[in-house]
């Protein structure tokens, strides 16, 4: 978990997005996972349809 909410934290710093209240940090850290998540699975998916259209 503290790797988690270390990585939320660094997101949240980094795209300057406010803080959430302590006692919802540990929701938000798993909705940026999630989010953070995604978006490995779509660059992912992507990057499998290009390989597959360049080579047939």
């Amino acid at each position: 978990m503290n790797l988690l909410r270390f990585l939320a934290r660094a997101f949240i710093d980094v795209f300057g997005i406010t803080p959430p209240p302590p006692e919802k940090q540990d929701r938000m850290a798993w909705v940026i996972a999630g989010m953070l998540v995604g978006v490995l699975l779509v660059m992912a998916a992507a990057l499998v349809l290009v390989f597959h259209y360049l080579h047939s």
